[in-house]
């Protein structure tokens, strides 16, 4: 849970920084609406950690953190609601990778459809925290200020490959049968080189499984002639992945023994590396849009329409 609640968090702080970088003109009070669902979202996760210790014997903390995960899925639902809108545009150039909730946020309507959601949830919050007061919970703070070294880096990378055994449910097969037949139909722009899909939402959904299948998908495999995967973590390296891009798609690094470090000359081998090939690629554990718009977009532009 605590996970979850990180990541919608981070989620929602990285969307209004995005924001107030483009300058969204969004109705009034929804702006404030997020900013305060922003520090809700945070103020809770202080508490969460003692909570989870708590609700084992307690039945009353018990039934507050059910309460909590019950409008965390209102939130993971409000993600869902602007993807959907996001889907019923269809493919355009002029979204690009464009983040699904800055997306409503520039529409007057889905605004305010989107607006009403996130009022209704930070009301919801409010009850929730004020609950959660009369438990006394001891502040994330409080733990981190007796931390004497930090622990080490936890590797968040990931892989294409998929343990079949391990992934059941009807929903990730229907979405997945879903997602691939979106990415099987051709654009009717024919000027628009490259389609571009996202699937967002909350830490721990299945994202990256529901990324994974369809990257294994025989249709897939069939439609693309090369399929890259980059897995983009907050820790990530723009050399390291550039270079990983390049080698997925059977190129050459450039420099002495294929060791340059240097952008400028990256670049270039990624575009050379992919020209003209109908190319798959999946971004994974994105953040934002940064590490498309101003690394990638440009080199895989050369790519060859389809993909």
């Amino acid at each position: 849970m605590a996970g979850v609640l990180d990541a919608l968090a981070s989620y929602v702080s990285n969307m209004l920084t995005e924001m107030a970088i483009e300058e969204v003109a969004m109705l009034i009070g929804v702006s404030s609406g997020i900013d305060d669902l922003s520090v809700k979202l945070r103020d809770l996760k202080n508490v969460l950690a003692d909570a989870d210790k708590r609700n084992i014997t307690d039945e009353s903390v018990r039934e507050w953190v059910e309460e909590l995960k019950r409008a965390m899925y209102h939130a993971t639902d409000i993600l869902d609601l602007c993807q959907l809108r996001v889907m019923e545009q269809g493919p355009s150039k002029d979204m690009g990778c464009l983040n699904p909730l800055l997306f409503c946020m520039r529409n007057p309507l889905h605004a305010h459809e989107i607006g009403s959601h996130i009022k209704a949830l930070n009301q919801k919050l409010d009850e929730i925290s004020k609950r959660g007061g009369s438990f006394n919970f001891i502040k994330l703070e409080a733990y981190q200020n007796r931390k004497t070294t930090n622990p080490p880096p936890v590797n968040r990378k990931t892989n294409p490959l998929l343990e079949r055994s391990s992934v059941v449910g009807e929903k990730i097969e229907d979405d997945t049968r879903a997602l691939v037949h979106m990415l099987m139909m051709e654009s009717g722009d024919k000027s628009d080189s490259i389609m571009v899909f996202a699937i967002v939402g909350v830490g721990g959904i299945g994202k990256t499984t529901l990324s994974k299948k369809v990257f294994n998908d025989e249709a897939i495999q069939d439609k693309f002639t090369t399929k890259i995967w980059l897995s983009v973590t907050q820790e990530f390296s723009e050399v390291e992945l550039l270079q990983t891009a390049i080698t997925s798609a059977n190129g050459n690094l450039p420099g002495p023994g294929g060791g340059s470090q240097d952008k400028a000359l990256l670049v270039p081998a990624l575009a050379s590396a992919i020209r003209d090939k109908k190319i798959f690629l999946v971004l994974d554990d994105m953040w934002g849009t940064n590490e498309w718009t101003n690394l990638l977009k440009a080199p895989f532009s050369h790519s060859a329409p389809g993909s």
